[in-house]
């Protein structure tokens, strides 16, 4: 059964999505994981957290902060907290999802048809500035080697 509902993670139970959960990863020790299979234009989770002025995100993500997520021009949102089922997406150079902004939240909107069980992925769109910074270890047939847009693929080359 193909799923169509966005899923709203509540802020004290992030394990109750009926849509995805936490497991083992391949690429990077923990990742989200389909319950059952999802259709194409689904709305899966959403990356939550606390809103920071632009300045206290980049700081933080200087000092270590991975999950970090650039709102826009003056927001960033902190999505270490434990809620944030969302921070459990995975880069991929060949993501499944996509992130998308909605009523002033961040989903994970499905790309295409997703089978139980695959790991939902998503193209995190890192700076290309400091690109050898973060290496990426998806695993995808077009794999770029570090964690940058697509649009970059011309520009570097994969030594990973």
């Amino acid at each position: 059964m193909a799923i169509k509902k966005p899923a709203r993670i509540r802020h004290n139970k992030p394990s109750n999505n009926k849509y995805v959960y936490m497991g083992p990863s391949g690429i990077h020790d923990k990742g989200l994981f389909a319950r059952a299979d999802i259709a194409q234009g689904a709305e899966l989770v959403e990356y939550d957290g606390p809103r920071l002025p632009r300045e206290d995100g980049e700081r933080l993500a200087a000092e270590g902060n991975a999950y970090i997520f650039a709102f826009n021009s003056k927001l960033c949102i902190d999505g270490s907290v434990a809620w944030n089922l969302g921070r459990y997406a995975n880069h991929s150079c060949s993501p499944n999802c996509k992130s998308i902004k909605v009523n002033g939240r961040i989903l994970l909107r499905a790309l295409r048809d997703i089978k139980k069980g695959e790991e939902i992925t998503y193209d995190y769109g890192y700076d290309f500035k400091n690109y050898t910074e973060n290496p990426c270890k998806c695993g995808a047939p077009n794999c770029l080697g570090y964690i940058v847009p697509s649009r970059y693929e011309g520009s570097i080359r994969k030594d990973i």
